[in-house]
């Protein structure tokens, strides 16, 4: 059903759902949190355009992205309306601003941005997913043993740069999976991916005989 119009809280004028003031020029008031059924990508003005309406798409622009972002952020930061005779702009800036940011640290990464895609078409996956893949499974333990024994940097450099080759090529079949609609397969791929960045955060953290923890 598409999304058209709500009300302004202080005025009661019709405006439109994406607003984030009042379009009356006597009004103009800073509105509440978008709808739940709003999404990020239309708050954050990414996706493509259907019918008028933004629809998700895992293929962003990450420079776009933070632009949208911060133009956002300055229409509705706090600070700006502290000094607000009525208390409920303030309150509504800081509830804006804080739905700003959550959307954007969601989008702006590739795991997220799947997981949400996912969850968008009521497909979740937890932290502990297990991996069906019983190859790459046997490969992400054998690459844990080469960063456990690992003894310096550079054994650990070679092995992070071999995480971050795989999550680039993850991505791709991201992208070609979430663009033909095949929900199963980017959910296989995500689970892929969770466990990938799992490792490249395991070879930051990694430190001589340190116990590594790839999997929660």
């Amino acid at each position: 059903m598409p999304k058209v119009h709500r009300h302004c809280w202080k005025c009661s004028s019709e405006i439109d759902y994406l607003s984030i003031h009042c379009n009356r020029k006597d009004c103009g008031v800073i509105q509440s949190v978008f709808p739940n059924d709003v999404t990020y990508f239309e708050i954050l003005g990414a996706g493509n355009k259907i019918n008028g309406q933004l629809q998700p798409t895992y293929d962003i622009d990450p420079g776009q992205l933070r632009r949208n972002f911060l133009l956002l952020q300055q229409r509705v930061h706090p600070d700006s309306y502290s000094t607000k005779e009525d208390r409920q702009e303030y309150n509504y800036a800081s509830q804006q601003s804080s739905l700003i940011n959550k959307a954007y640290q969601v989008l702006r990464d590739p795991l997220s941005r799947a997981k949400y895609m996912l969850q968008l078409n009521n497909i979740s996956i937890s932290e502990s997913e297990s991996l069906q893949d019983q190859e790459l499974l046997m490969e992400i333990l054998d690459v844990r043993e080469q960063l456990e024994e690992a003894t310096n940097e550079n054994n650990v450099k070679a092995i992070k740069n071999e995480s971050e080759d795989k999550i680039n090529n993850i991505i791709v079949e991201l992208s070609q999976a979430f663009n033909s609609n095949d929900f199963y397969m980017a959910k296989e791929l995500t689970v892929k991916l969770q466990y990938w960045y799992n490792i490249r955060n395991a070879t930051i953290d990694w430190q001589p005989g340190k116990r590594v923890e790839i999997f929660h």
